[in-house]
């Protein structure tokens, strides 16, 4: 059997055989890579950006318009055989789907992670016992820049998790949006019992009002609840901090309550703690809780 393998010759035949075909689909294969690489390479040597999030999407562009362009130049090629198509899903079908379906799961799933109830690349999101931000969206699988799981942490990890599509259809999934990227941080701080927890109540309100930086939330808030209210029935309430009073067993607990920006929620309990423990050691009346008889 002799094989024709010039390109040119190939397409303009009126009949050709199926590895043929084949062989026109390997020519089109190196072609879009070769596209993809050089157009990338151009891109980045006379239009050069600086900003990360601006090389990603530029090359997430790329990447879908070479996919779309090997699309439109397979389409004329298998044209010619599209009247076996009825009998090959026949005969296929069924096989095809089970065979695939993980496949089929991760595509729709890409749909709806892009639906408006879905998260798109820089919200923070928690899925199963993976914890990250988005930092990118396959068709196949998402990726996610792993965060510390501790309560108190938050921190990355510099670990990728590649999550794959499906996930978010079989699994809940809490999701902190890059817009709207506030979240109720909590701190308990105990007490001895024969402390002035007046005295101290009123310290931590202070300490958190000092440090909340309220105005900024408030812009933030005003600005984007409009928009999340399009589609979801949102009550705020207060978002001012707030410190609420409890008793639990021997001890006092102050629960320190206020509004963070997610990525400055470290910083912040570093800040607070600080304050507290300078604050509380000038105080003779406020005493630390203490297990030890």
């Amino acid at each position: 059997m002799n094989f024709e393998l010039n390109p040119f010759t190939l397409i303009l035949k009126k009949s050709r055989e199926f590895h043929e075909d084949l062989i026109i689909y390997v020519y089109i294969l190196f072609c879009l890579i070769l596209i993809y690489n050089l157009f990338g390479f151009l891109l980045d040597k006379f239009f050069p950006v600086k900003k990360n999030s601006s090389i990603y999407h530029r090359r997430k562009i790329i990447r879908y318009l070479t996919v779309i362009f090997g699309i439109l130049a397979i389409i004329p090629i298998f044209y010619e055989r599209i009247a076996y198509l009825p009998t090959l899903i026949a005969f296929t079908g069924a096989a095809f789907v089970i065979s695939t379906k993980d496949i089929t799961l991760n595509f729709i799933g890409w749909v709806l992670i892009h639906s408006r109830n879905g998260f798109s690349v820089g919200d923070r999101i928690e899925i199963g016992h993976n914890q990250g931000e988005v930092i990118n969206i396959g068709l196949m699988r998402f990726t996610l820049l792993e965060v510390n799981h501790l309560e108190s942490s938050g921190l990355s990890t510099n670990r990728f998790i590649h999550v794959p599509n499906h996930l978010s259809i079989t699994n809940q999934y809490f999701v902190v949006s890059k817009d709207l990227d506030l979240i109720w941080d909590e701190i308990l701080i105990y007490l001895d019992v024969k402390s002035d927890w007046i005295k101290a109540k009123q310290i931590c309100l202070d300490i958190l009002k000092k440090n909340s930086n309220q105005e900024k939330i408030d812009a933030k808030l005003n600005e984007e609840l409009t928009e999340v209210s399009k589609d979801f029935l949102v009550k705020i309430g207060k978002t001012t901090p707030i410190v609420f009073l409890s008793l639990d067993e021997s001890k006092i607990v102050l629960n320190l309550r206020y509004l963070s920006f997610v990525h400055q929620r470290r910083n912040n309990r570093d800040k607070i703690f600080t304050s507290i423990l300078e604050s509380f050691d000038k105080e003779k009346k406020i005493k630390f809780y203490s297990n030890k008889e």
